[in-house]
């Protein structure tokens, strides 16, 4: 249907009631507009010249037309005068209204008046007013339709705002109207708390579809670059003159600007003038509900700012799911809208500075005082940004290529293979480059990774599953881990079957062996609830008796990861209390965890009085293995990185150091830059 061009026509207002695209209460009065009453208006203003005899000003109320008797005028807008009337064939009170330029009608404007008709007419919902009937009376352009008792929101709110329920109740009812009206294709364009009506008996009543657009429709009734609409409710889009571009969602806005304003008591945006206006509107985010009416819920200021969002893709898919949001807020259920949050209203803030405006597509001239000043401050950057660069690439050159005198590694557990591989690089790192190297004790994988990252350690170890984000960089592989299932020789556990409800001996928190023991028992579906952990000192073991007792305080499981072969493990089993058993599924739980993978125990590596006589085929035990890497972070200097994969590799080497050319051929790995090119120069 074709829309309509509005230039926001002064309109006259009375005291009661409401019709179809009249307001019958005390409304805002612009320059020229009055109020009071109409009863004595002649209709002859909207009759044609054909239809008016020479030398007479026309008929006086009341009017016959045909089966109507128009009684008094309710009203007169921009558009149409609008009368209370009778329709005699059904003895029933209507509200009927005629074109107000009468005589002076064009074609234009004729075609304009039914387009209201029309997307009234095709609408039926109980809160929307209903057309009844519309065509031509005598030489009269007329519709008829259903009259209201009541009050406008407007006038309501000239008393004062609304509780934020009430407010919520009235937007939901005026949504679920909208969505009947989108799914038949009629775009309101011109939703304000003007034109909702709410009724004697508190049912709301959409009304006014003079600025209705069919989506269907052409443009011709509204002129490219034409504003349509009232400024404080208009979308952006339609305030920038994009009328043609309304959507539903266009709607939608001046939905949530009507919900603002019933709660706050005047609308989001607002200037000294019409054009000042528009541009707020077009340009500037409404204000936060919230800083305004402090007691507001946080879930309705979502659901309003949801509404208000600048682009139409951020606000409600429909007025249906926004009708939705304001059921599930007044049944105190949770909602679908969530706030921007800090950081959004941070970019939203910045977005109103001028040059960023601009830059973006959506310049302004009334840019905020705070803005304003940012972009001063922009612009003096600006000036001094390139001698920043220049003087930061310059330091970051020499930092990267320089050696640091002092080198802090990050180790593990006192007496742990971490602890020593870290004393192990520290003493040769030293010895060849001069730098004071410290090794920090840590509890083990995650507390590296975390002393990494915040820049306390230069260099540590850690497992593979830990190595993860831009700030870190492998500088080589070290060796392999495998995990080792102990249980009590006699207890009660002796498969993985068999785990279930009995507490687990792992490594402290944070600590590599821990984690791995997490991400298998993940796998088997073992929760804390289900088999509680045990942090355990893994000497303590060694107080386990030969012969099982189930009341020494010690678990009858314990899970290590670490180096095939460990002296500690091989102590745990040499005493006899503590036997290995197969880590059973080992395939299925490396498909889940990729830094996992199925490996192979040699039983006779772990000398007990039971290897003895072993068959080769029965010494074998199923397990999982990691990898331990030497990590830096990104931004370490390069001469540390070669440093530390000089020191690795000198011989004598680390126990069980995976080989400089193995290392070389290693494939994914998120290498540093100097640890890349030390290793893309070895043969191969």
């Amino acid at each position: 249907m074709p829309p309509i061009q509005a230039n926001w026509p002064h309109e006259i207002k009375i005291s009661r009631g409401k019709v179809d695209g009249e307001t019958l209460g005390m409304d805002e009065l612009g320059p020229g507009e009055t109020t009071g009453d109409f009863s004595g208006l002649d209709p002859h203003a909207t009759l044609p010249v054909a239809n008016r005899p020479r030398g007479q000003d026309g008929p006086s109320l009341p009017f016959e037309m045909e089966d109507y008797t128009l009684l008094k005028v309710l009203g007169v807008g921009g558009m149409g005068v609008v009368y209370l009337a009778k329709q005699r064939d059904l003895d029933r009170l209507v509200a009927v209204k005629m074109i107000r330029s009468g005589m002076l009608a064009g074609k234009e404007e004729v075609r304009r008046f039914y387009t209201e008709a029309k997307a009234a007419a095709r609408l039926r919902h109980p809160n929307i007013v209903a057309v009844h009937q519309f065509g031509r009376r005598a030489g009269h352009h007329f519709f008829s339709m259903q009259y209201i008792e009541g009050k406008d929101l407007q006038r309501v709110l000239k008393k004062g705002p609304l509780p934020p329920r009430r407010a919520a109740e009235i937007v939901r009812d005026v949504a679920r109207a909208i969505e009947h009206a989108h799914s038949r294709g009629v775009l309101h364009r011109d939703l304000k708390p003007g034109n909702v009506m709410i009724g004697q008996n508190g049912q709301i009543h959409v009304t006014d579809f003079g600025l209705a657009k069919h989506v269907d429709a052409d443009s011709s009734l509204t002129g490219s670059g034409a504003a349509v609409g009232t400024p404080h409710y208009m979308a952006p889009e339609q305030a920038v003159g994009n009328s043609d571009g309304a959507t539903h969602q266009s709607d939608i806005y001046s939905l949530g600007g009507i919900l603002f304003a019933a709660i706050a008591g005047r609308p989001p945006l607002v200037g000294d003038n019409i054009m000042q206006t528009l541009m707020r509107v077009a340009h500037h985010p409404a204000p936060p509900l919230r800083s305004i009416c402090p007691h507001v819920d946080a879930d309705l200021e979502a659901i309003v700012e949801k509404c208000l969002e600048k682009q139409p893709e951020q606000r409600y898919a429909s007025a249906g799911k926004l009708a939705d949001d304001l059921d599930s807020y007044l049944a105190g259920h949770s909602i679908a809208a969530r706030s921007k949050g800090r950081f959004g209203k941070l970019v939203q803030w910045v977005r109103q500075v001028p040059v960023v405006a601009a830059l973006t597509g959506h310049p302004s001239t009334d840019a905020p005082l705070g803005q304003r000043r940012l972009q001063t401050s922009l612009v003096a950057l600006a000036i001094v940004l390139p001698l920043m660069f220049l003087l930061g690439n310059w330091w970051h050159r020499h930092r990267i290529a320089a050696m640091p005198q002092q080198v802090r590694l990050a180790g593990g557990l006192v007496g742990g293979l971490y602890t020593t591989a870290s004393q192990h690089l520290a003493d040769a790192i030293g010895e060849s480059t001069g730098a004071v190297c410290e090794v920090v004790p840590t509890s083990g994988t995650m507390d590296n990774r975390t002393r990494l990252l915040s820049g306390e350690v230069q260099l540590g170890p850690m497992q593979a599953s830990a190595i993860g984000g831009d700030q870190l960089a492998v500088v080589a592989p070290l060796f392999y881990e495998a995990v080792h299932v102990l249980v009590r020789r006699g207890g009660p556990v002796q498969s993985i079957a068999d785990l279930v409800g009995e507490p687990i001996a792992v490594g402290p928190e944070g600590s590599g062996s821990r984690r791995a023991a997490e991400l298998i028992l993940d796998s088997l579906k073992l929760d804390e609830a289900t088999c509680p952990r045990v942090v355990t000192q893994w000497p303590t073991l060694n107080d386990a008796s030969v012969t099982y007792q189930e009341d020494d305080g010690l678990p009858s499981v314990a899970i290590i990861c670490i180096g095939p072969g460990s002296e500690l493990v091989r102590g745990l089993l040499a005493r006899g209390s503590w036997e290995l058993i197969s880590l059973t599924g080992s395939v299925s739980i490396a498909l889940q965890h990729p830094t996992l993978r199925p490996m192979t125990l040699e039983r006779t590596d772990y000398p007990t009085p039971e290897t003895s006589g072993v068959t080769e085929e029965s010494s074998l035990i199923e397990t999982l293995g990691t990898t331990a890497f030497l990590v830096c972070r990104r931004d370490a200097s390069d001469a540390l990185v070669v440093a530390a994969l000089e020191a690795l590799y000198r011989e004598p080497t680390l126990v069980g150091l995976i080989p400089k050319g193995r290392a070389a051929e290693w494939q994914g790995l998120a290498f540093h830059d100097a640890a890349r090119r030390y290793f893309n120069a070895i043969d191969p």
